[in-house]
């Protein structure tokens, strides 16, 4: 996954390990990442770092991933979904594995936000860094979770914690019946209230272009929306 690199006030190289890996379900798995004076890092939740995975095959190239829980007293998390080349692999990586991460990156924080009540709107694997946007949005936050079924979302139990609403929004655009999913009308369903949030986005670029344009559609000013677009 691909993005601009937006570097925060200062980003760095830290030397970390891998402390644990998890698989989430079939094709997802997230890595906690360890270290010392992980408070030192001075990441944000819905920021990024490059990491690179000091282990054969995988030492000379970094890859740009979200952190999908707010950085706290523990290891740092990411969540990766099996997309192909490296990803596919990520659940092989060792316990013990040493990281270098280069970062925070990025500006898809919480201190974008201006008002008390703020939507949060993932495709897929965008869940991460509005999974993390959670433990520091303040106020009322609605969730709306794109998925092509319900059994490939990620965190359910985490977002149901979290988020005072969360909207699964399950079905194949492909088929008639779905066709309407997020679309400005379905927006307005999901939230009357929309015109008074700061809108969050993050999915793949095609997703979050169209999803803003019916954002902006369905009444939603232009400075309220935030974008994070994931990409191969």
């Amino acid at each position: 996954m691909y993005r601009i690199l937006v570097p925060a006030a200062a980003a760095f190289r830290h030397r970390l390990r891998v402390a644990g890996v998890h698989q989430e379900r079939p094709g997802v798995v997230s890595l906690e990442i360890a270290g010392r004076n992980l408070e030192r890092l001075r990441a944000q939740p819905g920021q990024f770092f490059l990491w690179r995975f000091l282990s054969a095959g995988r030492w000379w190239k970094a890859h740009p991933f979200s952190l999908s829980a707010a950085p706290g007293d523990g290891p740092l998390r990411i969540t990766v979904k099996d997309l192909g080349d490296f990803t596919a692999t990520v659940g092989e990586i060792a316990p013990g594995t040493r990281v270098v991460a280069e970062g925070p990156f990025g500006t898809f924080t919480a201190a974008a936000a201006r008002r008390p009540k703020t939507l949060l709107i993932a495709g897929g694997i965008g869940i991460t860094p509005i999974r993390a946007l959670l433990d520091e949005l303040p106020g009322d936050s609605v969730v709306a979770y794109r998925v092509v079924s319900e059994d490939e979302a990620l965190f359910v139990d985490e977002l149901e914690r979290l988020a005072p609403t969360l909207h699964l929004v399950a079905g194949d655009h492909r088929e008639e019946r779905h066709a309407d999913l997020l679309s400005p009308n379905h927006l307005r369903q999901l939230v009357p209230d929309l015109a008074e949030r700061d809108v969050f986005v993050c999915g793949p670029p095609a997703f979050t272009d169209l999803t803003r344009r019916n954002l902006r559609a369905a009444g939603v000013p232009r400075r309220r929306i935030r974008t994070e677009r994931f990409a191969l």
